[in-house]
């Protein structure tokens, strides 16, 4: 389909789906955005975004039916554990799963983390089955087969390691917090890749697949850190040991084989010395 007849609504369009909107609208698509609250939909709107007010819930959600005039959904809804607990986000992707198979959307791009992974040893994969270790991970394991199992639209699942750039940067007090001063591996990814990783997939046309979606480099923590604390002329960290043994590494080969993909910050230590406004 022509990009410049397809629609796509995005739920929601926050700290990464703002940048998005932006950036799909640029390349042509007719972009719908959600967020929770007016406020939020005038500052859509300030952006030049078709914004609406939309709400989940147990019950069907709230929205206006034109958000649902859409070829395709960006599901980008983390579980709300500090707003009514993790336990929440099942029934709400449960209600959202029986509402979009009632309308015309037929793909679905549903933003998920790897988290997903159980908090093991060595390199991890699509494949990998582990139990994950927290509540956040497991939800989000159970949302994914609940959307890749519906039998009407098609769900491509993107697994982000932890999002990083802009504003999302070790400040002073995250240097000296000693649960973050560890040699575990960092498995993140800027926004800016996040966003270009979205616009291929679906300019590509790549439905019903999982992917990860992290840098290939991954500097433990301390040294992205004091790398963080030498950009920003701050106090270096305090190295300490956990006692806890090296965690896993998730290998985006699968995404780079798939789409051929180049990351613009494949070694997160760059973030610290190269321009990032992108999609700014």
């Amino acid at each position: 389909m022509d990009q410049l007849f397809q629609k796509i609504s995005i739920l929601s369009c926050g700290w990464l789906g703002k940048p998005l909107a932006i950036e799909l609208q640029r390349r042509g698509y007719a972009v719908k955005g959600a967020r929770t609250s007016a406020e939020g939909v005038k500052e859509l709107k300030e952006a030049g975004i078709d914004g609406h007010i939309v709400v989940l819930g147990d019950a069907p959600p709230v929205a206006p039916e034109t958000f649902w005039d859409a070829d395709i959904l960006v599901i980008n809804v983390p579980p709300r554990s500090r707003e009514r607990g993790v336990q929440a986000h099942m029934p709400e992707m449960k209600a959202l799963r029986d509402k979009l198979e009632s309308t015309g959307i037929k793909k679905v791009l549903f933003v998920s983390s790897t988290s997903v992974y159980a908090d093991v040893a060595g390199v991890v994969t699509e494949t990998d089955m582990g139990i994950p270790e927290t509540p956040n991970g497991a939800a989000l394991r159970e949302v994914e087969q609940l959307l890749l199992q519906s039998p009407v639209f098609r769900t491509t699942v993107l697994r982000f390691g932890g999002l990083i750039g802009y504003d999302r940067v070790p400040t002073a007090a995250i240097l000296q917090s000693q649960r973050r001063n560890n040699d575990a591996p960092m498995n993140v990814i800027h926004r800016d890749d996040c966003i270009a990783i979205i616009c291929q997939l679906i300019e590509k046309e790549i439905w019903g697949e999982i992917f990860n979606a992290c840098a290939t480099e991954h500097p433990s923590r301390y040294l992205y850190y004091s790398t963080a604390a030498r950009a920003f002329g701050l106090e270096l960290p305090e190295k300490r040991s956990t006692g806890v043994p090296a965690a896993k590494i998730v290998s985006s080969d699968k995404l780079k084989q798939w789409l051929g993909y180049e990351f613009i910050y494949d070694d997160p230590l760059t973030i610290f010395d190269m321009p990032a406004n992108r999609y700014e």
